[in-house]
């Protein structure tokens, strides 16, 4: 539900964006890769290998196991540019192994089609389309099963953007869909039904920016959406429902110091059941990025939003979350990032509040050309207010260290 940042990356003609040198947007001759070029193609093709150390495998307080593993995570993606238009085709995945519990193995894979124009210098639009095979990562609210495979789901997938420059106005359209489908789950002859937490969501919005300067403008958005389970047990109440939100705020620059936005606004979502309140209240949203020195930028990213609930009987979970971040260039070859964040996701339709926070550091090392290595340690914890979610509270320590080439 929060508002889209103004793009600060690329454009479609692939050149870095104007404005001061950041750490972040540094080009970094054969770290980022040369790819193949093939006519008007281009593949950029990678190939990343990573051991995993952890202390709490399940992220449980009990039972408590360790272990080691290892992943492997092949991409490929192909791009046809032109003067005025983006064709892209990317495929990832991530395999990731333990060595001694074998059932907690992943295999995540997906597909993504985008493309891009402008139709005239003042209107963009973009398409994109995607399907992936993802899991319910451990510790995670979405992670509700113990004892078998961790959760699996595919995810669909469609966006459309549109942009429109008229002087100092800027006006902004999306529209999106994704769905959630689930398969049924089997422990032996026992099976796990997960086919009614299938999920789809519909989502328009409109966002209008007056500038102010060339640094700093305001903006409201409106979003509205819709919601359904498509697979729902008829004997329980229908948690389909619709609502909307609408932030006023500040957008700025972003080819200035500070780039993002910081907005607030009044969310409400009703529910297709009277057995389910209605969510309604103060919403806000920020995503702020300061670049401090040309080697030092700081991040700060807050939103309230409503998501989906795995559970039968919540009509849907309230999160809120807050993150702070660095990145800092050491050496020429030496980028440290750290990062902090913490969340709360409040049950409605229940009296459950969980409290999750991290602490992290990743070192990113461009060992040679093409080549890159990245060491994260992090510490991750969960605590519940409800008496039979205890178990699930964990304190959890990770390690990774990944060795990723890029041609």
């Amino acid at each position: 539900m929060a508002c889209p940042v103004p793009a600060a990356a690329q454009s479609i003609h692939g050149e870095r964006r104007l404005g001061p040198e950041t750490v972040e947007n540094r080009v970094r001759p054969g770290q980022e890769g040369t790819g193949i070029t093939t006519g008007s193609l281009r593949f950029l093709p990678s190939v990343a290998f990573g051991t995993i150390a952890t202390d709490d495998l399940y992220a449980r307080r009990s039972p408590r196991v360790a272990d080691i593993g290892g992943s492997l995570a092949p991409a490929l993606a192909v791009e046809q540019r032109g003067q005025s238009h983006l064709l892209a085709l990317r495929l990832d995945a991530l395999f990731e192994r333990y060595a001694s519990h074998p059932r907690e193995g992943t295999d995540r894979y997906g597909a993504t089609l985008q493309t891009a124009a402008d139709l005239s210098a003042h209107l963009r639009v973009s398409l994109d389309a995607g399907i992936a095979r993802r899991i319910e990562t451990r510790g995670t609210t979405g992670d509700t099963l113990f004892g078998v495979a961790p959760i699996a789901y595919r995810q669909i997938t469609l966006a459309a953007h549109a942009e429109a420059d008229h002087g100092p106005t800027r006006l902004a359209f999306d529209l999106d869909f994704d769905r959630y489908d689930y398969a049924d789950r089997h422990d032996g002859q026992t099976v796990i039904p997960l086919r009614q937490r299938a999920y789809a969501t519909a989502r328009a919005g409109v966002r209008v920016t007056q500038a102010l300067s060339p640094a700093v403008g305001t903006f409201v958005a409106l979003q509205v959406n819709t919601s359904r389970y498509p697979h729902e047990n008829s004997g329980t109440p229908a948690r389909a429902s619709h609502g909307f939100v609408a932030l006023a705020g500040l957008a700025f620059g972003h080819e200035r110091l500070v780039e993002g936005t910081i907005s607030a606004g009044y969310l409400r979502q009703v529910f297709a059941s009277p057995r389910y309140p209605v969510i309604a209240g103060f919403a806000y949203s920020a995503n702020l990025r300061w670049h401090v020195t040309p080697l030092t930028s700081l991040g700060f990213d807050a939103g309230k939003t409503i998501q989906r609930s795995p559970i039968i009987d919540v009509a849907g979970v309230e999160q809120q979350r807050f993150t702070m971040g660095a990145a800092h260039e050491l050496l020429r070859t030496l980028i440290l990032r750290p990062a902090v964040s913490y969340a709360i996701d409040t049950y409605r339709g229940g009296n459950r509040v969980d409290r999750f926070a991290s602490g992290e550091l990743t070192a990113t090392w461009q060992a040679a050309p093409h080549v890159t290595l990245d060491a994260t340690l992090r510490h991750a914890l969960a605590r519940t207010n409800a008496a039979a979610a205890k178990p699930r509270e964990f304190d959890q320590n990770r390690a990774t260290l990944t060795l990723k080439y890029v041609f």
